[in-house]
């Protein structure tokens, strides 16, 4: 959404009355400015019905892959039960990965949150200004004495507008919030993989060991970046 991103403050911040002032036919400009602020609320609207339905989308994939996350804990438990250790371990891997697609699944739902409160403001905003353009408009043409019929063809374009704005969410189909990967990044990836797989094999060998004697297992929290922790 950046083009319309861009269009979009730069329609919120523009000075209509300076504008007006500089025009030598402000009906016209208000007429124009209308039209622009009309479309911008279009595209505006339909990134918006985009981002809500990727939104669901992932709160449904997050459910299911916490509900994953449960059943291969109670996995790894009934293959301990049955002296598989094996089978447990690898349960136990699978569930690791189901944390990590979690991890990046919030990670998503909120930047999308971040976005349509961002773009829901945006919204707000226009329509204000369409309103206020609109008015001005109208007052700007009683002003000149406009005969009441010389606005057709942009009452026409009003009303193709409101059409368009009604029907825009059942024709925009398709949801391309893709993510991307920075390449930046790429250079480490081989290095972070291995240091995850080695905290990963400490973590399950630590459960496992809970599991053979039957105490409660305890996940040590994941060290973040920064101070050191003080030594025991």
């Amino acid at each position: 959404m950046f083009r319309i991103a861009i269009q979009t403050r730069e329609l919120i911040s523009s000075n209509v009355s300076s504008a007006l002032d500089a025009a030598s036919n402000p009906a016209k400009l208000l007429a124009r400015l209308q039209r622009e602020i009309e479309e911008a609320l279009i595209g505006l609207h339909g990134e918006l019905s985009k981002a809500r339905r990727q939104q669901e989308r992932l709160h449904t994939e997050l459910t299911q892959a916490e509900l994953r996350e449960a059943d291969w804990s109670d996995k790894a438990k009934i293959a301990m039960d049955a002296d598989r250790e094996d089978l447990a371990r690898q349960a136990l891997i699978a569930r690791e990965d189901c944390r990590g697609g979690i991890a990046r699944l919030k990670q998503d739902i909120g930047r999308l949150n971040v976005d349509i409160a961002e773009m829901q403001a945006a919204e707000r905003e226009l329509e204000a200004k369409r309103e206020d353009v609109r008015q001005r408009h109208a007052d700007q043409k009683a002003a000149d004495g406009y005969a009441s019929g010389s606005g057709g063809d942009n009452s026409g374009y009003a009303k193709r507008t409101e059409r368009r704005m009604d029907r825009i969410e059942t024709l925009e189909k398709r949801t391309d919030f893709a993510t991307e990967t920075g390449g930046n990044c790429r250079g480490n990836a081989s290095v972070e993989r291995e240091i995850e797989e080695m905290r990963r094999e400490r973590q399950i060998e630590e459960e496992l060991a809970a599991l053979r004697t039957g105490t409660p297992f305890k996940k040590t929290p994941a060290k973040k970046g920064g101070k050191r922790g003080k030594a025991a």
